[in-house]
């Protein structure tokens, strides 16, 4: 029976373990402002041909293949990104938690990204 509790015990700690390491997280503001500020998104999935850059005082300027839109960006006290475009969604604000789904791709609502380093779309 000690052998068997044992086993229990160590596959308990093995799935909490793994539960830790895979879980999604839920970004902070501090995050948040750490990671976009002076940063560009880039989109992944169907839709990766699109790019935003966040500039450090709260503009934000995206590209697609097609088309160019500009806007503003801020987060909430918490914790929430916020991001309104001159023509995207007829200028509404859309605010939503970012979420690490792991492997460097963070979700904001049903979009997907990566963050790049500075400006290098050149947007």
């Amino acid at each position: 029976m000690r052998f068997g509790a044992r086993m229990v015990a160590v596959g308990a700690v093995v799935l909490a373990f793994n539960s830790a390491v895979h879980a999604q997280g839920v970004l902070s503001a501090d995050v948040i402002k750490q990671s976009f500020a002076g940063n560009t998104a880039e989109f992944v999935g169907p839709v990766n041909a699109l790019a935003v850059f966040w500039a450090a005082d709260g503009t934000q300027k995206m590209q697609t293949k097609s088309s160019t839109d500009s806007g503003t960006w801020r987060i909430t006290p918490e914790g929430d990104f916020c991001g309104k475009w001159t023509k995207l969604r007829n200028g509404a604000e859309s605010c939503a938690p970012v979420i690490d789904v792991g492997g460097g791709v963070f979700q904001w609502g049903n979009a997907k990204f990566r963050i790049l380093l500075g400006n290098p779309k050149g947007l």
